[in-house]
C-alpha cells in the first residue's frame, strides 16, 4: 500500500515536471480537477460494483461489466447510483476509458472535454446538481489553452500525462484512509508556496487554520460552520477534524467565495474529505456586496451560526463598490461604515 507521504511526493514531483511554465495559480485548477474526475469516476465504479456484488474483478472487468449493465438497464442504473451518491459517470466518460485510450493510441483530448460536459449535464436535474454545478467550467479548466501547449498535438500529450499522474491510484481505497484529503490538501498547500502572493486568494496557511481550529472545537455544542472567505475549504476541515466523530457527522458547512475557480476547488475539496453534499452549502458570490446567507423566515437578516471563521483579505482597498448604506444590517450595530481602505473591519461585522 503507498503511503501519505510517497503520494505527496510523487504527485508533487509530477507537477513541477508537467506544467512547464504554467503559473502554479492556474495549473492547479487543471490538476486538482483532472484529480477529482478521477475520484468521481473511482466512486462511480466501486457504488456499482457494491450494488451488483461483484467482488473480485479487476478494474478492466468492472469496467466491462458497467458497460454491460448500462446497455441493459440504461437510465435505470444511472439513477440507482445517483441516488446513493448523489451523482454519476457514465461507461463511456469514465477516467479508466481515457486511460484505455491513451493505452490504444485512440486518445482525443475533446473526450475529456465531453467527459467533464456530460457530468455537469448527467447532475443537471439531480437533487444534488447544485453542489456540482459548473465545477468543471471552461473558466476553470479550458483544454485550450495554449499554456498547455502551443498546438493540439503538445495538449493532447502534456494531459495525457497528466492524466496517467493518477491512473493507478484507488481513489475510493485512498478516501477511506484519509490519504486522499491530506494529499489534496498538500498539494493546494504546495501550489500556494509557489504562488506567491496569490495564494492568499485559495489558501489558509495550516498553522492559522490549527490555532483557530482549537479555539472554536472548545465550544460546547457545534452543528453548522460558516465560512465567509472560504478559499479552499481548508479552514471549515480543520476545524472539523477537531471535533468528535459524532458532531463531525452532523455538521453543516457553509461558505461563500468570490473567485469561481476557488468556489470550484473548495467544493471538490470538502467532497474528497467525504463531507456529503447535503451537508455542504457553499456559494460563488462578493460576501461584501452580496449579504449571504439570509435567513429566509426574516428577511434582512442573516442566519445565524454556532462558529463563523475566516481568514480574509486584510486591509483590502475600495471594499464598498456596491455603494453599501449604514443602514446595512451588518454595520447598523457600529453605527458607521469601515473606512475604504480597511475591508478587514468590514468582514469582521459581517461576521458578527
Amino acid at each position: 500500500m503507498i503511503t501519505s507521504e510517497e503520494i505527496k511526493r510523487r504527485l508533487w514531483d509530477g507537477a513541477n515536471e508537467l506544467r512547464g511554465s504554467m503559473d502554479a495559480s492556474r495549473y492547479k485548477d487543471y490538476m486538482l480537477g483532472l484529480m477529482f474526475y478521477k475520484f468521481l469516476s473511482d466512486k462511480t465504479l466501486d457504488t456499482f460494483k457494491n450494488s451488483a456484488n461483484l467482488n473480485g474483478l479487476t478494474e478492466e472487468e468492472l469496467v466491462e461489466e458497467y458497460k454491460k449493465a448500462r446497455e441493459k438497464h440504461d437510465k435505470a442504473l444511472d439513477m440507482t447510483i445517483q441516488n446513493i451518491l448523489g451523482y454519476y459517470v457514465v461507461p463511456e466518460y469514465l477516467y479508466q476509458t481515457w486511460i484505455a485510450d491513451i493505452n490504444s493510441g485512440d486518445f482525443e483530448v475533446q473526450k475529456v472535454t465531453d467527459s467533464l460536459h456530460n457530468f455537469e449535464r448527467s447532475i443537471a436535474t439531480g437533487t444534488g446538481s447544485d453542489d456540482f454545478k459548473g465545477l468543471f467550467s471552461s473558466s476553470t479548466i479550458d483544454l485550450t489553452d495554449t499554456a498547455l501547449g502551443s498546438n493540439l498535438n503538445e495538449r493532447s500529450k502534456n494531459i495525457q500525462a497528466l492524466i496517467l499522474l493518477f491512473a493507478d491510484l484507488n481513489m475510493v481505497s485512498l478516501q477511506k484512509g484519509d490519504v486522499l484529503g491530506d494529499a489534496y490538501e498538500y498539494l493546494i498547500g504546495q501550489f500556494a508556496m509557489e504562488s506567491g502572493k496569490k495564494a492568499g486568494e485559495f489558501y489558509t496557511p495550516r498553522q492559522v487554520s490549527e490555532v483557530m481550529a482549537q479555539i472554536v472545537a472548545k465550544s460546547s455544542k457545534i452543528e453548522s460552520i460558516y465560512d465567509p472567505t472560504v478559499g479552499s475549504g481548508s479552514l471549515l476541515l480543520t476545524v472539523g477534524k477537531h471535533l468528535d466523530s459524532d458532531t463531525q457527522k452532523n455538521l453543516n458547512y457553509y461558505g461563500q467565495e468570490k473567485n469561481t475557480a476557488t468556489y470550484n476547488l473548495t467544493r471538490m475539496n470538502l467532497l474528497l474529505h467525504g463531507v456529503r453534499p447535503e451537508k455542504m452549502t457553499i456559494k460563488n458570490g462578493d460576501t461584501l456586496s452580496h449579504d449571504w446567507p439570509e435567513d429566509p423566515k426574516r428577511p434582512n437578516e442573516g442566519v445565524q451560526f454556532d462558529a463563523v471563521v475566516m481568514n480574509p483579505p486584510y486591509s483590502v482597498k475600495n471594499w464598498n463598490r456596491s455603494d453599501l448604506k449604514i443602514s446595512d444590517p451588518r454595520f447598523e450595530i457600529a453605527g458607521v461604515l469601515p473606512p475604504d481602505g480597511k475591508g478587514d473591519f468590514a468582514f469582521l461585522l459581517h461576521g458578527l
